[in-house]
């Protein structure tokens, strides 16, 4: 856990040139966009598959930032599904992706403080 907190300091970092400050709105808003996220995904119908597949593309693109794994591959799974596929594991994994993204970002805020 603290290779991937000190991973996404690493990456947020090279983004702002090394600003902490700057690193740490950038950490606060993708927290916050994945709290806003795991909202939406759980707002759209397990059948809508456009639904499914405009968020996942849009959760992976912010996932990438970060190196979030574990989202950016349940996002993958979810945009090469088939339209008749049952959705519900795919976005459950991503739901269960996003919550644990939520607490290393968390935990890593806490490290910037420290």
């Amino acid at each position: 856990m603290i290779d991937r907190m000190t991973h996404i300091i690493d990456e947020l970092q090279a983004l702002t040139g090394g600003d902490i400050t700057l690193t740490r709105r950038l950490l606060e808003e993708v927290l916050r966009n994945c709290a806003l996220d795991c909202e939406n995904l759980l707002a759209i119908a397990p059948d809508d598959h456009p639904g499914m597949l405009d968020i996942a593309h849009r959760i992976n693109g912010a996932a990438r930032i970060v190196q979030a794994r574990a989202v950016y591959e349940a996002c993958q799974v979810l945009e090469a599904s088939d339209p008749h596929d049952d959705l519900r594991p795919g976005r459950d994994a991503l739901h269960l992706a996003l919550v644990q993204l939520q607490t290393d970002l968390q935990r890593t805020l806490a490290k910037l403080d420290e």
